[in-house]
């Protein structure tokens, strides 16, 4: 498993499973709108309703730890879709699922050039983000912003990916050293979605390199909250508790 997939996994185990349920529901949904005549595939509606239960799946296996029958579902559902997308490659709805089928099977190079090439004839803010995901993940991380910031510039503020493209920026100007607009995305990131600890965690680590001490120690501090037994945070607490004046 390469490194950028295990980071992914791991952030994925952190979700509740209502969480994951509610945003697989959405693709389903999607599925009611679709026909032959729109897509040049005999019963296309539910061969995408059955792509998009598979990769629901799939996303429950793989929280659940099962990476390896997550992968299956994912690799089944891909399948689908791309006998779909290739009948009627300007579907937003058909390469988006290609696109996050990929993204979960750790094909980031193949997500970005999955989106580069829709985006010519699709406008979709989702498919930017998820080629933003898949670029953070490949450690493109200038690239990876321009991307978030298209996202953020077309979607609702009410998207489901919203936060956790907040958490990637964060994770983006990390690794670029800006942690000052690290600190702003990883902020937002967790008064959007409160029960994440890794979030609250890296928010901590964030303003222990600003020397903001205090406020590092409450972030570790929320980590722990809902996650006692993190090793990480619990080792970030107890390094900047004398440095807090605590």
């Amino acid at each position: 498993m390469t490194k950028g997939r295990g980071i992914l996994r791991y952030w994925l185990r952190t979700r509740s499973g209502a969480v994951v349920q509610a945003a697989c529901l959405v693709l389903l949904i999607m599925s009611a709108s679709f026909s032959f005549a729109q897509t040049g595939v005999p019963n296309a509606a539910e061969e995408f309703s059955r792509a998009s239960q598979l990769y629901a799946r799939g996303r429950q296996l793989e929280v659940a730890g099962k990476e390896a029958e997550g992968d299956k579902s994912f690799a089944a559902s891909l399948a689908i879709v791309e006998k779909l997308v290739a009948a009627n490659p300007k579907n937003a709805e058909y390469v988006h699922l290609r696109a996050w089928n990929l993204l979960r099977l750790g094909r980031h190079a193949e997500v970005v050039s999955t989106v580069q090439k829709a985006l010519h004839s699709i406008k979709d803010y989702r498919l930017e983000e998820v080629m933003a995901e898949s670029l953070y993940f490949l450690n493109r991380n200038e690239e990876a912003l321009r991307s978030f910031a298209s996202y953020f510039a077309a979607a609702p503020a009410t998207d489901e990916r919203m936060s956790s493209a907040y958490y990637y920026v964060g994770e983006c100007y990390i690794r670029l050293k800006k942690f000052e607009h690290a600190d702003i995305a990883l902020s937002t990131a967790t008064m959007m979605e409160k029960s994440m600890f890794y979030w609250w965690y890296r928010l901590g680590y964030v303003k222990e390199m600003l020397g903001q001490y205090k406020q590092a120690y409450e972030m570790y501090g929320k980590a722990l909250e809902f996650n006692k037994g993190y090793k990480f945070a619990q080792e970030g607490r107890a390094r900047v508790k004398a440095k807090a004046g605590l």
